[in-house]
């Protein structure tokens, strides 16, 4: 799953990264604690201009888009906003068939841009766990040099209120290699090659969307211990993704399953997994060039 996140780029370098032009008015912020509901960058398809229900609701072809939206999808035949608490990640599984994400899914994907994630190792018998900051690797088709990430997300615009709500979610799948130890779920990384494909609104092939939706292959993501600091949403600045030096003799999280109980780190966790990564990552070792997608499909 993803329940916290880094977002530490400011709107010019993310607009530049991500080719698309800024709508963010200036008001990303440098965050190293993202939490639910707030106020985060998202990449959506170009809008287009004709009418101002049309400009909110119905993107368009042909270009990208920097926009602020809120964490946590709220439909848009939802009677409040809470919903969007229990809507911060969608599983890839199920997208095309749950009401709640079905009409999006169809024509209004989005691509949320992050620097890092965290997620909690728990052990049995105590009641904290200790957290992981899992970061960029060096995977050559991530996208743009630097720390950047694009997971796959979907959003909405909710009107009942007095001002629209643009609201987002992030697409979660199995477990991404190297994370097994951390959890069963991961977010959906999508490589450069697809970014153009994935928010392409005229595009309706889902099946083949779907396929874009596998664990990410190794490479992509590296990790390290932080400290539990983290934990507290109020806490924020670059002192939360500082390595954290475990005690003397804790044993390696990642060796300490019994053999067969969990997939082995660094090791696909199924063999349709494995395929499924190969494919979606397939052609990508060049970051910058987005007419390879079809050698990533």
């Amino acid at each position: 799953m993803c329940g916290r996140y880094t977002q530490t780029l400011n709107a010019d370098d993310l607009a530049t990264a991500m080719s698309a032009q800024d709508d963010t008015g200036g008001e990303v912020r440098e965050r190293y604690n993202v939490a639910p509901t707030t106020t985060q960058p998202i990449v959506t398809a170009r809008r287009p201009a004709q009418d101002a229900k049309a400009q909110a609701d119905e993107p368009e072809a042909g270009g990208r888009v920097l926009r602020l939206a809120r964490w946590g999808l709220v439909p848009s035949w939802a009677k409040d906003v809470s919903i969007g608490s229990r809507m911060i990640n969608a599983r890839s599984e199920t997208l095309a068939e749950k009401p709640v994400f079905r009409k999006a899914f169809a024509a209004r994907r989005c691509l949320v841009p992050v620097t890092g994630f965290y997620e909690w190792h728990r052990t049995a018998g105590k009641k904290r766990g200790q957290p992981y900051f899992i970061h960029r690797g060096d995977h050559p088709g991530v996208g743009p040099a630097g720390p950047l990430l694009a997971f796959a997300g979907l959003y909405e615009v909710w009107r009942g209120a007095e001002q629209p709500l643009v609201s987002y979610t992030i697409i979660t799948t199995g477990p991404a290699v190297g994370l097994e130890f951390l959890h069963d779920r991961s977010p959906v990384v999508l490589p450069a090659t697809a970014w153009d494909r994935w928010l392409d609104p005229d595009y309706a092939d889902t099946d083949a969307l779907a396929a874009l939706l596998a664990p990410a292959p190794a490479g992509v993501f590296e990790l390290y211990p932080v400290g539990p600091e983290v934990g507290d949403v109020r806490n924020q600045g670059p002192t939360l993704v500082e390595r954290f030096e475990l005690p003397a003799g804790t044993p390696d999280p990642r060796a300490a399953d019994p053999a067969g109980s969990a997939p082995v780190a660094g090791e696909p966790a199924t063999a349709v997994d494995a395929a499924a990564a190969g494919q979606a990552w397939a052609g990508a070792a060049e970051p910058l060039d987005l007419t390879l997608f079809d050698d990533a499909r």
